[in-house]
């Protein structure tokens, strides 16, 4: 039985014991948004962003991977400053954003989408291309430290699943808005098609009916994985959906011992009731290298949050990635109460 506790967030509680102290090195300077090109084994250029501190320590990298669509790393905030490196980061680290396939790095969600992005943006594709990039970083830098840390939402939190399983090196993730314990296709057809309810009135064989045309139409992806047929959104073709449908997380994520945190929004209703499976799934299996929170008020996105409120959700990630206490300070504005439900 999942049990959930409600606790209250406000930046300023004091610290627990046993916490590391944070380094505050105001004398460190940045650079950011260097661009590096490289090619993919299948000779695609592949573009990746660096931002990091102008310091000779050996530090590790974070991920932040993005969500589906074909817009750029580096369009408007949220995603172009989220957990950018700074002097007021509880840590020195480097965070990296890798460009989607065919993708003008300053696009935005409604820009059309290329042929190449079509083509070539799958889960597999962008792990792959993850894997990819620590490979030439490895190789290329005297910076990292060889630790990686992750950020993944949505599409993100599925390829950050996969990349945490398949990369040894990998000390922590946030996971967030990606269901785990059901399937994309169960998904589907539990929340969104031929729901009992709307059919009671009709014969049981109705929903066998209407769940036939849907399978029918997935097994269709899954066989002809065509770049050009889309479907639920632009951005979405055939081949990423094939991808996606039978995915189930929990199969990797009941394995895993590298620490990672589980985010949903209270409102995003579908993969939340997955993500609740997902804890069900690593409970049998007394699996513990988890911490799960679902926060009040927000949905899939945390996009539209008010300024103070992200940046307080935002710092509290942080925070639990570098071992710091949840509430550890920072500028008054930032006394904003984050209700987050956790195990």
């Amino acid at each position: 039985m999942i049990r959930i506790l409600a606790l209250v967030l406000v930046f300023g509680l004091t610290a627990a014991c046993s916490i590391k102290e944070p380094i505050k090195n105001p004398t460190v300077s940045y650079e950011y948004e260097t661009e590096v090109k490289i090619l993919t084994l299948d000779e695609r250029q592949l573009v990746y962003n660096i931002d990091k501190p102008k310091s000779s320590d050996k530090i590790p990298l974070l991920f932040v991977i993005d969500g589906s669509g074909c817009a750029g790393q580096k369009r408007e905030a949220p995603l172009r400053t989220l957990f950018r490196p700074g002097p007021e980061r509880p840590a020195l680290y480097a965070r990296i954003s890798v460009e989607k396939p065919g993708v003008d790095p300053f696009a935005d969600n409604d820009a059309k989408c290329s042929n190449d992005f079509l083509k070539h943006y799958t889960m597999d594709k962008r792990v792959e291309d993850h894997l990819r990039v620590l490979q030439h970083i490895r190789n290329k830098t005297d910076w990292w430290n060889g630790e990686l840390l992750i950020w993944g939402w949505s599409d993100g939190g599925d390829i950050g699943s996969r990349l945490m399983a398949y990369y040894p090196n990998t000390k922590k993730a946030v996971l967030g808005s990606f269901g785990g314990g059901d399937t994309m296709r169960e998904m589907f057809e539990t929340y969104f098609f031929c729901q009992p309810e709307e059919l009671e009135a009709k014969p049981p064989e109705t929903r066998e009916q209407c769940l036939k045309g849907h399978r029918d139409r997935f097994q269709g992806m899954i066989d002809n994985p065509s770049w050009k047929e889309t479907w639920g959104g632009k951005d979405n073709s055939w081949r990423v959906w094939s991808s996606r449908l039978n995915v189930r997380n929990s199969v990797l994520l009941e394995n895993n011992k590298t620490p990672v945190l589980f985010i949903h929004g209270a409102e995003d209703v579908e993969p939340l009731a997955s993500s609740r499976k997902l804890i069900k799934n690593l409970e049998a299996v007394d699996n513990t290298a988890y911490t799960n929170w679902e926060v009040k008020g927000m949905g899939h996105s945390f996009g539209k949050m008010p300024d103070a409120r992200l940046k307080a959700f935002e710092r509290a990630q942080l925070n639990w990635i570098f071992d710091q206490p949840i509430g550890l300070g920072g500028p008054p504005d930032f006394g904003v109460d984050l209700e987050i439900k956790t195990k």
